[in-house]
């Protein structure tokens, strides 16, 4: 009895056992099931795998975003092409050179493209994630849905492909300002040497911002007219043509492209986008700075009374913020002798709760003394720079030309003047 008795309870834990692991079989082909449905993007082109739902939904946004420009922009056509796997990583993986692409081929003769990012942007990753993304699509392009042979190399994105299409597709502001020193009387820039030219490193930023904004200069002007067409065909070619005309060939630039028209066109679009340059890295003038100075002061009640009222209302921190930051932004551009009265202002803003009535009426009238002090050393300045200019001028004014005119006086001879002159009448 008590053999069966045992007997019965192998049985039922062999049994709870052998269910137990069914249930975890069928829990791992819904987690297969469920990695194999991942939505993706819109047009198909991005499968995103992310453990964090939040972060999740915030870079889909981004995902077809730049699907979709990636469409505008090249003129490409939607294919049935198996997606590119985009996998994100916690910053414990940050020391495995993430992130990273990678190429393989599946078992059904379709290649596997998949992006490794990291949930966290680094600063030296933020740089790299557009040029994966732009260039993980170019290359599904490139295979049209076949895989690569076994042992063949990866086609290399040439790099102002990469940072020029990234710029295009991640910012919405397609005209960036664009330092053109050839627009003050430098060499102009060509293609070839740009095509050669390594980009900065990541961690000078405006240099590497500088890049990527030719690099787009570069493609949008491309890309004009039967350019669009000539580019898909340089990154999926027919079987047909050439292949030193594709990318596979790791050909840098599309021959179809005539590189002198190009070249004019792009150096005109770089002038261009320049222009914006000037008007926010120039310093002002002390004139124009305190004219932009006034226009903000106009805000300000000085005397204590409306000051004191004022800041009593409701919002006046509001107010006064946005005082400051205005202020702040003109001293970046304003003349130094503009600089101490903007210094003065923020200041009374800043400290005009400890201030009493009387304190808060000597830095009111201290602050419209140094207003007018400024406004008289600005104007003495301007007429001595007046003078200055004038007095280079390298043409006269004409005002002086009788005073510098010496009149001829009468020849006086004497004896021995008038017999040289007979001597050298007659001849020696």
């Amino acid at each position: 009895m008590n053999g069966g008795g045992n007997c019965f309870r192998i049985l039922l834990v062999t049994g709870v056992v052998a269910w137990i692991f069914m249930l975890l079989s069928m829990q791992n082909a819904v987690a297969i099931l469920a990695a194999k449905t991942t939505p993706t993007t819109p047009q198909g082109v991005f499968r995103l795998q992310c453990d964090d739902q939040s972060l999740s939904r915030t870079e889909e946004r981004l995902l077809r975003g730049v699907e979709k420009r990636f469409y505008e922009v090249t003129g490409f056509e939607s294919r049935d092409y198996a997606p590119v796997l985009i996998v994100l990583h916690g910053l414990e993986s940050s020391g495995q050179g993430l992130p990273n692409l990678r190429v393989d081929a599946l078992e059904d003769g379709q290649p596997r493209i998949q992006v490794d990012l990291l949930e966290q942007d680094t600063p030296q990753s933020a740089s790299q994630k557009g040029r994966l993304l732009v260039a993980a699509m170019i290359l599904r392009e490139c295979y049209h849905g076949k895989a690569p042979p076994v042992g063949s190399s990866i086609p290399k994105i040439p790099s102002w492909l990469s940072h020029g299409l990234a710029t295009l597709c991640l910012d919405e502001k397609t005209q960036k300002t664009i330092h053109a020193p050839y627009l003050q009387g430098g060499a102009p820039p060509g293609i070839e040497a740009f095509l050669v030219e390594r980009p900065p490193d990541e961690s000078n930023y405006l240099l590497e911002a500088n890049y990527d904004a030719r690099a787009a200069c570069l493609l949008q002007v491309g890309l004009k007219g039967n350019g669009g067409a000539l580019f898909r065909k340089w990154i999926h070619p027919d079987f047909s043509a050439k292949q030193s005309d594709s990318l596979s060939s790791n050909s840098s630039w599309p021959s179809g492209w005539p590189m002198q028209k190009v070249e004019r066109e792009w150096l005109l679009l770089m002038a261009t986008s320049s222009r914006e340059e000037k008007s926010v890295t120039d310093e002002l003038t002390s004139t124009e700075s305190l004219r932009r100075y006034d226009v903000i002061a106009k805000a300000i009640p000085m005397d204590a009374g409306s000051f004191e009222k004022l800041r009593k209302e409701r919002g006046w921190k509001f107010t006064s913020q946005g005082i400051c930051t205005r202020l702040s932004a003109l001293r970046l551009q304003a003349n130094p002798l503009v600089v101490p009265i903007i210094d003065s202002t923020t200041d009374l803003f800043q400290s005009s709760k400890a201030l009493s009535g009387k304190k808060l009426s000597e830095r009111l009238a201290a602050l419209t003394a140094l207003r007018a002090d400024t406004l008289r050393r600005s104007q003495a300045i301007d007429a001595y720079l007046d003078w200055y200019e004038a007095a280079k001028v390298p043409v006269c004014s004409g005002l002086f030309d009788v005073f510098l005119k010496s009149q001829e006086s009468p020849v006086r001879k004497g004896p021995v003047g008038r017999y040289l002159d007979a001597v050298e009448t007659r001849g020696w």
